[in-house]
């Protein structure tokens, strides 16, 4: 293993592969929007990307990536002090909504069943977490050439 390619920069590196992947597939979906009977298609990377972060955390895993123990990321998890608490929800259950549920039946007479406005709204979260990811690897670069600079 290259001292540059440390497990955090093949997770990144991992994320911007998927996140561009997703963004190919969207833009075929928008593209097929008039094509009779097309079904578009869809990614879900993150449980693969949230598989192999968990896989590089287990103990017997040297240099694994590995949640922080100290600093400010350590206390972002939730924490039950007290038997008065609430327990902690998870983002999805926040303020009642509903997980939203795809329709897989067609308002349309030819069977397309893309719509443009869902496709849409993937394509930009797929471009906000794109954007997200790659300022983060730039960071740790940026980090790496201070360190070579200043020798």
């Amino acid at each position: 293993m290259s001292w540059l390619t440390d497990p955090t920069q093949r997770v990144l590196a991992g994320a911007l592969t998927g996140l561009s992947t997703r963004q190919e597939l969207i833009a075929g979906n928008i593209a097929n929007i008039d094509t009779p009977g097309y079904r578009p298609g869809s990614i879900d990377f993150e449980s693969t990307l949230r598989t192999a972060m968990n896989e590089s955390t287990s103990p017997s895993t040297s240099g694994a990536l590995r949640p922080p123990d100290l600093g400010p990321s350590a206390s972002l998890g939730m924490a039950r002090t007290d038997a008065r608490h609430f327990k902690g929800a998870s983002l999805q259950s926040v303020g009642g909504m509903a997980d939203p549920v795809s329709f897989d039946g067609s308002m349309r007479n030819d069977t397309n069943t893309v719509d443009l406005e869902s496709e849409m709204t993937a394509l930009a979260e797929s471009q906000l977490k794109f954007s997200a990811v790659a300022t983060l690897i730039s960071g740790r670069l940026g980090m790496l050439n201070d360190v070579v600079a200043k020798r």
